[in-house]
């Protein structure tokens, strides 16, 4: 049956080497000096590794075994590799005291290195009496640098027999034990794993690991008593009915425990995952019975697995393991974004904080929640608490830049958790870039105008003449938005528009053009109102002004323009007073800017030229 079963199973339990998740399943097994089956013990690991009863399965990263005498350690090593080939594990520290080696057998922990280090200063060798010591370790997750991510895990073998003294014998390793963890302080993150050959929940033993303290255990199969077939699921020994080398009895007795100070049940960091506690391969239907007599459902939708399981726990040892998952904390990661901008003044620019936890977990429940606050400061506004997800997923806390006023902006943006043990519980990003005033459209360079008349003169008949106004972008620096002229409206013949649109002006003035059509004039002044539309230059946060300018051209009385000196012709005379006046002049006193546009120049020889005569 059991070669039947195992040919069923075969790929079922195949261990594969998944890479190094961080979230923790420590195992305790009793191997009774490994005189029952080696190649089912070796089954029995492998498939605690794939043991996915809560909906996730992981090589253990903590097994502790009782009952290893130096004479089988060697095998223990081999044993342990060979279940889980590909995943690197290291045994901890190894002692036998005195008799240690003897009945009892001495303590065997095995770790995960690709998940924790062993803080070897933190290994103690505890008397627990009858011969017998237990072992304490340190462990360290990797990965994170707080004390809070490191714990305790204790390996022990109480004193065995249903006996007044062998029950005080077990107390007084009990205390033992209670005296080395409490004196850790308080907070300690201690697993007491073991055969503790506890008979029941009054044993003064139990009262001693439970008791208040720094180390105070908890049971997380509750403080009720655990004797009898309504409570066989929690029983650990024996899964053989009949006695041999190994010894028999049925599963009727919880001997087999992995209490956990009280701080691994706070929720807090790490912590024990609520409801994973079980004694592996117990489906709780075999009370007093071997653990592979007819079917076993402890993998209740795969009867074939479950049996392969419980035959090879019949024959491994005659103790069940007990396996537990753990939580651990969370990793927490930030970005945001470096640069900005330039932006002006009152734009809204949001700048996301994106948060995650990088916790390498097989499962959601693997991680603490990672619970961060992200807070926005010296130009950067905004906090929120938020749950940040597992990566490859993250959350965005969105925080605005201050742009109530033009500024060069230096912020920083702070991600903090308060989770116990948390990698990474500070993190800031910091962000830089310029808040910039609105330009500031003005007809003058003096002050901002943001109405002018434009007053020219001209003669009559003497074609289209320029009106060229300067627009400046008054007190411009760097710190200030260039402007844009966008246009002009309002006007209509015998005034047009030349040229009314010009971008990115900054220190020097922009010139707009307009012209007036003097032919068929009569003498008189002439005026109409142009609306000017300027803008910031094209950033965030980019607003629009209009200017007002009243175009005035006064057209002066009869004859020719062109005839400077007013003799009848326009001639060599007129010619030579024009290029005599080349240059800036004032229209309205000099008769040689003939388009009075203030400058003597190219327009103004057109002008004489075509009225030779």
């Amino acid at each position: 049956m059991f070669l039947t079963r195992l040919l069923v199973l075969a790929g079922v339990i195949l261990c594969s080497a998944s890479g190094a998740f961080a979230q923790l399943r420590v195992v305790d097994y009793n191997l009774a000096k490994l005189i029952g089956d080696i190649p089912s013990a070796r089954g029995v690991l492998t498939a605690m590794g794939q043991d996915d009863k809560f909906g996730f399965a992981t090589a253990p990263a903590v097994m502790c075994f009782q009952e290893i005498p130096n004479t089988v350690l060697a095998s223990v090593d081999a044993l342990v590799l060979s279940a889980f080939p590909g995943v690197p594990y290291a045994r901890g520290t190894y002692t036998t005291s005195g008799t240690e080696d003897g009945a009892g057998g001495a303590q065997a922990m095995y770790y995960r290195t690709d998940l924790l280090t062993e803080i070897v200063s933190g290994h103690a060798d505890i008397f627990t009496g009858a011969s017998r010591n237990s072992d304490r370790w340190l462990l360290q997750l990797n990965g994170y640098t707080s004390t809070s991510a490191r714990f305790y895990i204790y390996s022990s073998h109480l004193k065995a027999s249903n006996t007044t003294v062998d029950a005080a014998t077990r107390n007084t390793g009990a205390i033992a034990l209670r005296a080395n963890a409490d004196a850790l302080g308080a907070g300690v993150h201690a697993i007491f794993c073991g055969d503790y050959n506890l008979y029941t929940n009054t044993e003064a033993t139990y009262a001693t690991m439970t008791a208040a303290g720094n180390a105070q255990c908890v049971d997380p199969l509750g403080t009720a008593n655990w004797t009898g077939a309504t409570n066989a699921i929690k029983h650990t020994q024996s899964p053989r009915l009949l006695s041999g080398a190994l010894v028999g009895g049925g599963v009727d007795d919880r001997f087999d425990f992995q209490f956990s100070s009280i701080d691994f049940h706070d929720g807090d960091g790490l912590s024990m995952i609520a409801g994973t506690y079980r004694t592996f391969g117990n489906d709780g239907n075999h009370y007093n019975l071997d653990i592979n007599t007819g079917n076993n459902d402890y993998f209740p939708t795969d009867i074939p697995r479950s049996n392969v399981a419980a035959d090879m726990l019949f024959a491994a040892s005659d103790h069940l393991p007990v396996v537990v998952d753990y939580q651990v904390p969370p990793i927490m990661n930030a970005t945001m974004q470096a640069t900005f901008g330039p932006v002006i003044v009152g734009a809204t620019v949001t700048v996301p904080v994106l948060v995650w936890n990088s916790a390498n977990v097989v499962h959601v429940s693997g991680s603490d929640a990672l619970l961060a606050s992200v807070v926005g400061s010296a130009g950067l506004v905004g906090s929120q608490q938020v749950t940040a997800p597992l990566a490859p997923s993250s959350i965005a806390v969105n925080l605005l830049v201050n742009t109530a006023a033009a500024a060069s902006i230096n912020a920083s943006a702070t991600i903090t958790t308060a989770v116990e043990g948390a990698q990474n519980p500070t993190i800031t990003r910091t962000l830089t870039g310029s808040v910039l005033a609105h330009a500031r459209a003005s007809w003058s360079a003096a002050s901002v105008v943001a109405t002018t008349t434009a007053p020219i003169s001209t003669a009559a008949n003497v074609g289209a003449v320029q009106i060229i106004v300067p627009m400046y972008n008054f007190g411009y620096t760097a710190a200030q938005a260039t402007l844009d002229v966008d246009g002009a409206t309002g006007l209509v013949a015998p005034f047009s528009v030349v040229d009314s649109v010009d971008s990115g002006i900054g220190a020097a003035a922009s010139s707009l053009v307009f012209s007036f059509d003097s032919n068929g004039r009569a003498p008189g002044v002439y005026s109409q109102v142009a609306t000017i539309a300027t803008s910031d230059a094209n950033l965030p946060g980019a607003t629009s002004a209009s200017r007002t300018l009243t175009l005035q051209v006064t057209v002066t009385g009869g004859g020719n323009a062109a005839d400077l000196n007013q003799d009848g012709s326009v001639n060599a005379t007129d010619l030579a007073i024009l290029l005599n006046a080349w240059g800036p002049v004032n229209p309205k006193t000099s008769s040689a800017d003939i388009d009075g546009n203030g400058l003597v120049g190219g327009s103004d020889l057109a002008i004489l030229l075509n009225g030779w005569s």
